[in-house]
Formats: structure tokens, C-alpha cells, sequence
């Protein structure tokens, strides 16, 4: 492993064990819901990385139409995946957040509903890909639903401001609806949770480009016995 990677590592933890320590032991409680709040310093972070995730996505099913390298599909594909998993986090964090603030662990929320219809968006990304052999046609066809299926995103994001909703916003018109002290830790829990997100990205990729290029070199050599 080199250095850079070692000492990467060692940030990523250094990071996470202190916003950690922050979310869970020095942040105040909340007023109404007192330390049963704190699992929006999951929640919010995973929505975030969930956000990111799928942005990156995009960017590389864009760069793959527009430059046909496989290196930009695979890129799109782990993204993807990881988007998936921290949607699922947020879904789920979500629902306890609704079960202790609202009473109930689903009440089709604006915000729970289209973050599901995101995730089962992505999960159809996935299953498309999974079901097309030829790897050319996979990844243009996939490319290109992926796009398509980054519009449930902004509409996820959005959903809190289209329709009236008991979601609560963070930034509003009327300002910031937390202390300084809970939105400092917010920001160092959204830090902590990209950073391994990016390593988590980084070793995901390296994985799949090995597996992606001994496909590649598969496909080539039938496409070479049946020209020959």
C-alpha cells in the first residue's frame, strides 16, 4: 500500500472517530426529542453522500457516451451502487426519525416517497445492467438509463419545497433552524461520511476495473475467433 494511501486512511478515521465522539457525546440534546435526535447525523450525511454519489454517476454516464472508455462506465456503476447503499441508510434512518418524531416509521412523506422512487430507480440502473451481456450495449444502454434516472434526484432534494411536508429543513427562508453547536457537528459528520465515502470509492473501483478488464479481454478474444 503506498504512503499516501496509508496516510489517507489514517485522516478517514481520525475524522470519523472524532465526528463521531461529536454526534454522540459532545453535541447538545434537543430540546423536544433529546438525544433520540442524534440519528440525523446519520441520516443527513447518508442523504448527502446518497446526493453525491449519483451526481458522480451521471458525470461518468455522460463522459462515457461522450468518449466511449470503459474506465467512465465502471466509475458510473460503483457510484451507483454506492449511492444505492447510502440510500438505503438514509431510508432507514429516515423511518426512525419518523417513528419518534411523527409517530409512525412511513406516512408517504414527500421526502421518504421520492427518496424511494430514487432508490428504486437506481435499483432498476442496477438490475439493467445485470441482465445485458454484451458489454458495449450494456454499458451505452445502462449510460443512458442512468441519466434518465438522475431526475429523481433534484426531484428527492426538492421535494421539501414543492409540497407541503412535516420534513424539517435545516436552511430555510426564515434561517437556520439548528444551534451553532449542532451545525458545526453536522458539517464534520458530512465531512467524516465523504471522506469514506471517496475510499470507499476508490477501493470499489480498483475491484471492479480488475474484473471489468478480464471481461474486456474475454470479449475481445470471441469477438477475434469469430471474425477469424
Amino acid at each position: 500500500m503506498e504512503i499516501r494511501n496509508i496516510v489517507y486512511l489514517f485522516v478517514v478515521i481520525f475524522v470519523n472517530v472524532t465526528a463521531s465522539y461529536a454526534a454522540f457525546v459532545a453535541a447538545p440534546p434537543e430540546v423536544t426529542m433529546g438525544d433520540l435526535y442524534r440519528i440525523f447525523y446519520i441520516h443527513t450525511p447518508a442523504a448527502w453522500v446518497c446526493y453525491l454519489s449519483l451526481g458522480i454517476a451521471l458525470l461518468s454516464s455522460i463522459l462515457y457516451l461522450v468518449k466511449k472508455n470503459f474506465v467512465y462506465d465502471t466509475l458510473a456503476e460503483v457510484s451507483a451502487i454506492l449511492g444505492l447503499l447510502y440510500g438505503a441508510i438514509a431510508l432507514v434512518t429516515g423511518s426512525i426519525w419518523s417513528k419518534v418524531a411523527w409517530g409512525a416509521y412511513w406516512n408517504w412523506d414527500p421526502r421518504q416517497t421520492t427518496t424511494l422512487i430514487l432508490w428504486i430507480a437506481y435499483m432498476g440502473y442496477i438490475s439493467l445492467r445485470l441482465s445485458i451481456g454484451n458489454i458495449e450495449k450494456r454499458a451505452s444502454i445502462g449510460a443512458v438509463y442512468n441519466i434518465l434516472a438522475f431526475t429523481t434526484v433534484p426531484l428527492s432534494y426538492m421535494s421539501v419545497r414543492l409540497w407541503q411536508t412535516l420534513h424539517p429543513q435545516i436552511i430555510s427562508g426564515t434561517g437556520i433552524s439548528i444551534t451553532q453547536p449542532m451545525l458545526e457537528t453536522l458539517f464534520l459528520n458530512l465531512v467524516a461520511a465523504s471522506l469514506i465515502y471517496l475510499l470507499m470509492l476508490r477501493t470499489m473501483y480498483s475491484l471492479w476495473r480488475v474484473q471489468d478488464q478480464i471481461r474486456v479481454l474475454t470479449y475481445e478474444k470471441r469477438v477475434q475467433k469469430v471474425g477469424g
